[in-house]
């Protein structure tokens, strides 16, 4: 398989399914690559999140707990325009725009299971 044809996926479970899939889908507008319900804990949705996609699957029988100390980084082109849209979200951002000793610029956001998600913008 050709680099070109390789993605990055990152999965995890939630009990909060249906506020995670809003936040995601509604709030973030991720575009839905695909979605399934078949039946019992057996929920999902696949997010288009850059040039990777995230899956969110619905977890009812075991506890889940956040990943701390991580940070789910999402390149965007309009760092400025993504930053206005969180905040007329009214997404809850942990971290204002802040440019890095590397040259990048990011800030952060939380989604409804204290996920911290970044986004962020090359050096020009």
């Amino acid at each position: 398989m050709e680099n070109n044809q390789m993605e990055f996926r990152f999965s995890f479970f939630t009990q909060k399914f249906k506020e995670t899939i809003a936040f995601y889908k509604d709030t973030l507008s991720l575009p839905v690559v695909d979605s399934w319900n078949r039946g019992f804990n057996d929920s999902g949705y696949l997010f288009k999140a850059a040039s990777g996609h995230m899956v969110v699957l619905q977890s009812a029988t075991k506890q889940v707990e956040p990943l701390m100390d991580a940070v789910l980084l999402i390149q965007v082109e309009d760092l400025e325009k993504q930053y206005q849209f969180c905040l007329a979200q009214g997404i809850e951002i942990v971290q204002d725009i802040q440019k890095r000793e590397w040259g990048d610029r990011d800030f952060k956001i939380i989604d409804p299971n204290r996920l911290v998600l970044g986004f962020y913008s090359r050096k020009l």
